[in-house]
């Protein structure tokens, strides 16, 4: 019974990333006319949610090494899938372009940096989170000088920024609910049916990977849609997703999970 309130409710919070979260920020890319940059970084942060619910359910609940599984997961299982997506829409040659050096290195950090903390048996010391937060900070610092802020997109899109700031809103509150369920539920696949928490962190990386897996093919297609096939600009986005994806799932969803259940763990020991 715990795992199939495990899948559901993980389906559920991919259900309202997808047609909540990432719809409501396609709402505001629009109104607001955002770069595909600024897109692909937005709904990789948008993307992540799930990760954020997975790891604070599971710490709470008592199983940490499932949360942090499914944040390590989740950043492999990422790039597998973006690679997944250039190799369907022939557009892999693209990643030797230098202009994308950066984005890739990002993401790379993203996969290594939990893998390390987890194999030197850091994953649970406090100093982790500033370390984690100050490279988050760094990223964003690094990725503004990088690639400093271009002109907006030149293409006329309609959108409204009061729906797309309603569902926002309204998906998070749904994930908060359905990431209690979640975290329960973890808690009794890891205890009553005797599953290693790898193994179910490895369960919740596949599930809140499907958000990132449908933005990567609907960019795609959406560009050779449109004829756009041959131009930089889908894969630009592509990549800001899987790195905005990747480090805030390891600067940000990490550190900040990390801090709640150290906090409740003191204040229960």
């Amino acid at each position: 019974m715990s795992i199939l309130v495990m899948l559901l409710s993980a389906a559920v919070i991919i259900a309202l990333v997808k047609y909540g979260l990432v719809a409501g920020l396609e709402q505001l890319a629009n109104a607001l006319n955002w770069t595909p940059k600024t897109r692909g970084q937005a709904t990789g942060y948008a993307t992540s949610a799930p990760e954020l619910v997975a790891l604070v359910a599971a710490g709470l609940a008592g199983v940490w090494d499932a949360g942090l599984w499914n944040i390590a997961s989740s950043n492999i299982i990422n790039a597998v899938l973006m690679l997944a997506a250039m190799l369907v829409y022939g557009q892999t040659h693209e990643l030797f372009n230098r202009r994308f050096i950066d984005e890739i290195a990002f993401a790379g950090v993203g996969v290594l940096a939990p893998l390390a903390l987890m194999k030197l048996e850091l994953d649970t010391h406090w100093v982790v989170v500033p370390v984690l937060l100050g490279l988050f900070i760094g990223y964003r610092v690094l990725d503004r000088r990088l690639n400093p802020a271009t002109a907006e997109s030149a293409v006329e899109t309609v959108g409204s920024l009061r729906l797309g700031v309603t569902l926002v809103v309204t998906a998070l509150a749904m994930i908060a609910v359905a990431g209690v369920f979640l975290g329960d539920a973890t808690r009794g696949v890891v205890e009553q049916m005797n599953v290693h928490p790898a193994v179910a962190g490895w369960m919740l990386g596949v599930m809140t990977s499907l958000p990132e897996m449908v933005t990567f093919f609907a960019v795609y297609a959406a560009s050779k849609r449109e004829g756009h096939a041959d131009d930089l600009e889908d894969t630009q986005e592509v990549l800001d997703n899987l790195a905005a994806s990747n480090m805030s799932n390891t600067g940000l969803i990490y550190p900040v999970g990390l801090a709640v259940f150290l906090i409740v763990r003191m204040i229960a020991g």
